[in-house]
């Protein structure tokens, strides 16, 4: 592996347990490229992998709430992007109905922010100051004007969709009610708007 410079990781060892440590940058081939990470977001999952709720067998760069500037096929060099933490192929059956979190190549193995940092580079998650990307990973571009510290809420938000009313098909008239309006039940909020009887509880003041 050529390598040009380093890039500065914060990597999970053990619950409770990072360490600062420079990564080689490889020089990226045709097939891949180099993102330089403008910002991060701070997940649920995240704490629970600090704390040890979500153990892991190997340390790893955590991160998977990600906004870039971008170097990469079909995307212009400084293009700001937003990272999918689940990568697909394209091509399995499983990605072609959608369904990329299944992809045969890929699925949980893969995931951005889940991935041994000793595999390769290391550099797979978005606590770094780069993160290598291959054809399988999934880019969002991020609109002019956007401050790219909010870009990686599309994570959040689209998850608070998804969970909310995607999965469970709420329809126009479903009673729904959220149990805490953090950032994934207010997306879950402002996908119900105008759709049915919404109630949100906020579980840090008394009902």
């Amino acid at each position: 592996m050529v390598v040009s410079r380093r890039a500065e990781a914060l990597v999970l060892n053990g619950p409770e347990s990072f360490e600062r440590r420079w990564l080689d940058i490889p020089v990226t081939a045709d097939e891949a490229s180099l993102l330089r990470v403008e910002a991060c977001g701070l997940y649920g999952t995240d704490h629970e992998q600090y704390s040890g709720h979500i153990r892991s067998r190997f340390p790893f760069v955590p991160g998977h709430e990600i906004g870039e500037a971008a170097r990469r096929w079909g995307v212009a060099v400084g293009d700001r992007v937003a990272v999918e933490v689940f990568k697909s192929c394209r091509d399995c059956d499983q990605c072609r109905c959608g369904l990329y979190r299944r992809c045969v190549r890929n699925g949980l193995r893969t995931m951005f922010g889940f991935v041994d940092v000793d595999h390769e580079h290391g550099l797979w998650g978005g606590y770094s100051t780069h993160l290598v990307l291959d054809r399988d990973a999934m880019l969002l571009p991020v609109p002019e004007g956007l401050d790219p510290v909010l870009a990686p809420a599309f994570n959040p938000i689209g998850a608070g969709i998804r969970w909310g009313a995607t999965l469970p098909q709420t329809g126009p008239d479903a009673v729904v009610a959220v149990l805490g309006p953090g950032i994934r039940g207010l997306g879950r909020c402002r996908r119900q708007r105008g759709r049915g009887r919404l109630r949100r509880h906020d579980r840090s003041r008394p009902a």
